[in-house]
């Protein structure tokens, strides 16, 4: 998948915030506080993989148009590859 320029800087936004939250992290499980950096961990991963997966706000309109075409009569998704 293609990221254009917004998209990239929305991904180091959450690189940037996740590795703060990954620090925070590994500090607490320095200090011999396992369960909390575990968490802490988790949510650095799940920031990462939340950024990465969910669709952005204006992917939301395509995705609406494309379903509705294909519960159209006789539409086609978007990603049938059928040529007419």
């Amino acid at each position: 998948m293609a990221r254009g320029l917004i998209g990239t800087i929305e991904l180091m936004v959450a690189v940037v915030l996740a590795a703060r939250v990954t620090l925070l992290g590994v500090d607490n499980l320095a200090r011999g506080q396992t369960a909390i950096g575990a968490v802490f961990l988790g949510l650095a991963a799940a920031l990462l993989v939340i950024e990465w997966v969910a669709p952005s706000p204006t992917d939301i309109p395509g995705a609406i148009a494309g379903w509705a075409r294909s519960a159209l009569p006789g539409g086609k998704p978007p990603d049938s590859g059928d040529e007419d």
